[in-house]
């Protein structure tokens, strides 16, 4: 006895025989194309196994991510670029660059990977503690701010060491020198000259 699958609203959906998967071996994934229920295709590279999905291709998040609370749920992955810019402790208009548009970043889950460059032409007139602004994500506020991060500079004056402390819940990285006693005090304007260049890179969590 044959047999025929209807909708909601009567309309003839499957009948007995008329159904074919096309491209269809053991353990793909099979999808549908428009409204019409016979155009099913078996995934080449989409197999599951009953234990194990294979994707054999790219996975791509949506622009607007749907965050979860599930701790083994990846659910968002993100490129994009920054702009990193100086800041001497006020929004000094006078400050000018080559180039600061370097900045790049990577957003896996909560960890966001960054990297920056400026290139000064003009060190403006602030005379307070200096620090990178602009970085793509504010920080978790109860998270520790010595994340891992490095520091590259040139035509910057400092004690022994410089290095960067990333702001708990901003957007901001200090700039700080630090003697061989671990004594750490700001990087100011007065170390760097108009033609001072600083990279940065490091992670830090959202």
């Amino acid at each position: 006895m044959g047999w025929t699958f209807y909708n909601a609203s009567g309309e003839q959906m499957i009948q007995d025989g008329a159904m074919t998967i096309a491209n269809n071996t053991d353990n793909r994934v099979v999808t549908a194309t428009g409204n019409d229920p016979a155009s099913l295709n078996g995934e080449a590279n989409l197999t599951f196994d009953g234990t194990t999905l294979t994707i054999a291709g790219q996975i791509a998040f949506p622009a607007s991510q749907s965050a979860s609370a599930g701790a083994n749920v990846l659910d968002d992955y993100e490129e994009g670029a920054w702009t990193p810019a100086l800041n001497f402790g006020g929004g000094d208009t006078s400050i000018t660059y080559s180039a600061n548009t370097l900045g790049t970043y990577e957003k896996i889950g909560r960890s966001v990977f960054y990297r920056g460059v400026v290139y000064l032409t003009n060190k403006g007139s602030s005379t307070g503690s200096a620090s990178i602004t602009g970085l793509p994500f504010a920080g978790f506020s109860a998270y520790d701010s010595n994340t891992p991060s490095s520091i590259w500079a040139q035509e910057v004056s400092f004690a022994n060491f410089i290095e960067v402390r990333k702001n708990n819940a901003g957007a901001t990285i200090a700039l700080l020198e630090v003697t061989e006693g671990g004594s750490e005090t700001p990087i100011t304007n007065a170390e760097f000259t108009n033609n001072s260049i600083v990279a940065v890179n490091g992670h830090y969590r959202v």
